[in-house]
């Protein structure tokens, strides 16, 4: 089977449109779409250097970084079904990029890299350590989670078995759930020396995906950990968590003009929302629910900042205080 994603065509063998899908040879999701979109974008922004991803199956995240961005790009996968499948997929976009079929750990620590792509079924946990140690000083991280269920479902235990944090559930698990991650990768790179910067963070379907800079240094470190705190929700505590800033508007501006699928340019229309405050504001006022872009279009014409977000279909992020905004709710 031939698919097209971006400005690449691969060859998969099992194709999933929703959900996780299943581990396989050659295994493709659609659904994982936005996630390869803003790899690209991100790294579209940078100056090119050398890039490893480091459980490529199809390749088709590292072969449209290396088409669209001009970055060098190495894929990795232990399967010797999927690297075959790599090489087919680079010839057939006539591409020549380095293709390793060794463990990750090997794949990680066999150079330094500017950027590692970390994409498991599942956790990363007991991953991320090797790749931060093994990234160039300012190098970046694009890490993928898909157990979300340990952070927003039935499994909060676990959660905090594995992240080190106690998430909720409710309507704003998918904002706590996406800044527990973040604090998870920072406290990585923390514990070896590095200071994370949150450049972007995703929170779409089954999975989330952050993307984080690290810079060596034992000092900002710990000063990097300052945003890393427990907060109370609902009247329950949560956390600790990353209560910081999840987008880098510089980056942000430079990939506006980046050829998003359309799920992508929905989410990217959100990001600019999502730092206006720390979780957002609900559209509904004493059991009655007023449409949101009157909302939006209310808080705009008192000159606040508003707009959707990405963890909510129905919550609007703005910079307006929750006293005012209550007002402006009860006069529509």
């Amino acid at each position: 089977m031939i698919v097209r994603e971006g400005a690449v065509e691969i060859e998969t063998i099992s194709s999933f449109e929703k959900g996780p899908g299943s581990v396989s040879p050659g295994f493709y999701n659609r659904l994982m779409e936005a996630s390869r979109d803003f790899s690209v974008a991100l790294l579209k922004t940078m100056k090119p250097g050398i890039a490893l991803d480091s459980m490529a199956g199809t390749g088709i995240r590292g072969l449209r970084i290396a088409k669209e961005t001009g970055w060098n790009v190495v894929l990795n996968d232990r399967d010797p079904r999927n690297t075959d499948i790599e090489k087919r997929n680079s010839a057939l976009n006539s591409l020549e990029v380095e293709i390793m079929g060794e463990d990750y750990f090997c794949a990680v620590s066999s150079r330094k890299w500017d950027y590692i792509d970390v994409d498991p079924f599942g956790t990363p946990s007991g991953l991320l350590e090797a790749a931060i140690m093994n990234l160039k000083n300012n190098g970046i991280i694009g890490v993928t989670m898909t157990d979300t269920a340990n952070l927003e479902g039935k499994s909060l235990d676990k959660g905090i078995r594995i992240y080190g944090s106690r998430s909720i559930h409710g309507i704003y698990s998918r904002e706590i759930s996406t800044r527990i991650f973040v604090k998870y990768v920072m406290e990585r790179g923390a514990s070896l020396g590095r200071a994370g910067k949150p450049l972007l963070a995703v929170r779409d379907g089954h999975f989330i995906r952050v993307f984080v800079k690290f810079r060596k240094g034992n000092k900002i470190a710990d000063d990097s950990l300052g945003e890393l705190r427990a907060a109370e929700v609902e009247g329950k505590a949560v956390g600790p968590l990353y209560m910081g800033k999840l987008y880098d508007t510089e980056v942000i501006n430079k990939m506006e003009d980046f050829p998003f699928s359309e799920n992508s340019r929905r989410l990217f229309a959100n990001f600019r929302n999502e730092d206006l405050m720390f979780l957002f504001f609900s559209n509904s006022n004493d059991r009655r629910e007023i449409k949101k872009s009157t909302i939006i279009e209310k808080l705009k014409e008192k000159s606040y900042k508003a707009g959707s977000t990405n963890f909510n279909e129905k919550g609007i992020k703005s910079n307006c205080d929750r006293d005012e905004y209550t007002k402006i709710l009860k006069s529509l």
